[in-house]
C-alpha cells in the first residue's frame, strides 16, 4: 500500500485549484474535501483565506448562480434546502432567495405542471388535483404558489 504524504499548504492549494477548475464549490464544501484529505486546520484556513482574497470562492455568488440555474425546475423551499446542505448560511440563502419573486415561481411551476399534464390524465379525475399538488410540493413550491397555479391550470380536464 502506498503511503500518502500529508497535505501541506502547497498540496492543498493545488488540490483546491484542481477541484475549482472542474466545478464551483462553497467554502464549506472545500473545507470538507480538505478535511477528508487530512489537511491541518491551519492549512485549511490559509488556503481558504487565499481563495477568498483572490476571489476564487464567493458563497453569495455561488448561491446566485445555483438559484438562477435551477429556479425553473425547483421552488424556493427546495432551493433553500439544497443550498443549506451545501453549507451556506441561512442569511446568505435568504438574501439570495429574496430576488426570486412569486411571479417567477408561479411561471416555473406552471410550466412544470403543463409538461406533466398528460401523466395526470391517466389518474382518476378526483385524484388529479392531489397528484398535481404533491408533484409541485416535492419540487419545493410553497402551498400558496401551488394553489395559485392549480387555480389557473385546469388539472381536472
Amino acid at each position: 500500500m502506498l503511503s500518502q504524504e500529508p497535505y501541506t499548504y502547497q498540496r492543498s492549494w493545488n488540490y483546491v485549484l484542481w477541484l475549482l477548475s472542474r466545478k464551483a464549490y462553497t467554502t464549506h464544501q472545500l473545507k470538507e474535501r480538505l478535511l477528508k484529505k487530512q489537511a491541518s486546520s491551519h492549512t485549511i484556513e490559509q488556503v481558504m483565506a487565499k481563495l477568498s482574497e483572490m476571489k476564487f470562492i464567493d458563497d453569495a455568488r455561488y448561491a446566485e448562480q445555483y438559484i438562477s440555474s435551477r429556479q425553473r425546475t425547483k421552488g424556493k423551499l427546495k432551493l433553500k434546502q439544497e443550498l443549506f446542505q451545501k453549507g451556506l448560511t441561512e442569511l446568505t440563502i435568504n438574501q439570495t432567495l429574496e430576488d426570486l419573486s412569486d411571479e417567477q415561481q408561479i411561471a416555473s411551476a406552471t410550466l412544470l405542471l403543463e409538461k406533466q399534464l398528460s401523466k395526470f390524465q391517466k389518474v382518476e379525475p378526483n385524484k388529479r388535483y392531489a397528484k398535481a399538488y404533491t408533484f409541485l410540493a416535492r419540487r419545493g413550491f410553497s402551498g400558496d404558489i401551488i394553489r395559485s397555479v392549480l387555480d389557473n391550470v385546469k388539472v381536472n380536464k
